[in-house]
């Protein structure tokens, strides 16, 4: 087809992207008995994409002749293994329980306590590693223009982990080898793509830090009347202060902070709160 010599470069915005997730789900579950009750699930799954985005985040192929293969990558938020659980326990004492079944004050004082807990572990996140160039098809598709490397895919995700600045201290999400003197990457693993080409490596080859977090609570309700109660709650999120990392998930081997953690979920949070039911 000839070009059309009224017009300059023209995208072309259809609906031809691409998605599939597939996975294996597991769960037990106990219901409410004698005050207890508990819940878990495991799922083991794999989710790719050639596009993530929505009607007015446009995101054009990097090769055309390869109609999105070179795009195809895990979606940003695939993870291969989830574990949670939670569970419910109405303490065994006071009125009507089998320990310190007592009435009056004492039954008031040692009676109605529950305890809740919520845990879940999972995997990283995918990470890719992005030159940042526009060797091929302009500038504009270098944010998936993928870096060269003289490591394998499995010598990579050795290589990932929480690690630590042997100068600065500094977090970091893969072997402090990986990154250069400047807090570029090391030019000895990685490098940009010749001109006209793309990179060696495919988008999301490695998972980035796992996560994992516990969430407690406390509960003790006490009856006033038959139809009225005061609640007072005692909720610990991230009990144990378990310091998890969020990382981004394009590693641009130009970046300054390239394989740095860039950021933490919350740490330890108490809170306590007092409710009249009626």
């Amino acid at each position: 087809m000839p070009a059309n010599f009224r017009a300059g470069p023209v995208d072309f915005i259809g609906n031809g992207s691409w998605s599939t997730y597939n996975a294996l789900q597991a769960e037990i579950r106990r219901r409410l008995s004698h005050g207890l009750y508990f819940q878990a699930n495991y799922t083991y799954s794999k989710a790719y994409t050639d596009f993530e985005g929505s009607d007015a985040n446009f995101s054009a192929l990097l090769d055309l002749a390869a109609g999105g293969t070179v795009e195809k990558k895990r979606q940003t938020n695939d993870i291969t293994h989830i574990f949670k659980a939670n569970g419910v326990w109405e303490l065994p004492i006071g009125p009507g329980k089998r320990l310190l079944n007592f009435d009056g004050f004492l039954g008031q004082m040692f009676g109605g306590w529950q305890m809740n807990g919520i845990f879940e572990k999972r995997t990283g996140r995918p990470i890719s590693f992005i030159s940042g160039r526009g060797t091929l098809n302009r500038n504009g598709r270098s944010g998936k223009n993928t870096a060269t490397t003289t490591l394998t895919v499995e010598e990579l995700k050795n290589s990932m982990g929480i690690f630590f600045d042997p100068v600065t201290g500094r977090p970091l999400i893969m072997d402090p080898r990986l990154i250069g003197p400047d807090g570029r990457a090391n030019g000895q693993f990685f490098g940009h793509p010749a001109p006209g080409t793309i990179g060696t490596l495919h988008l999301t080859p490695v998972s980035g830090p796992g996560f994992w977090n516990f969430d407690f609570s406390l509960i003790k309700r006490t009856r006033i009347s038959e139809r009225t109660n005061v609640e007072f709650r005692a909720e610990f999120f991230n009990v144990f202060n378990h310091t998890n990392f969020i990382t981004t998930e394009n590693q641009t081997i130009t970046s300054a902070t390239f394989g740095q953690v860039t950021d933490t979920f919350d740490p330890r949070i108490i809170q306590f709160a007092v409710k009249f039911n009626f």
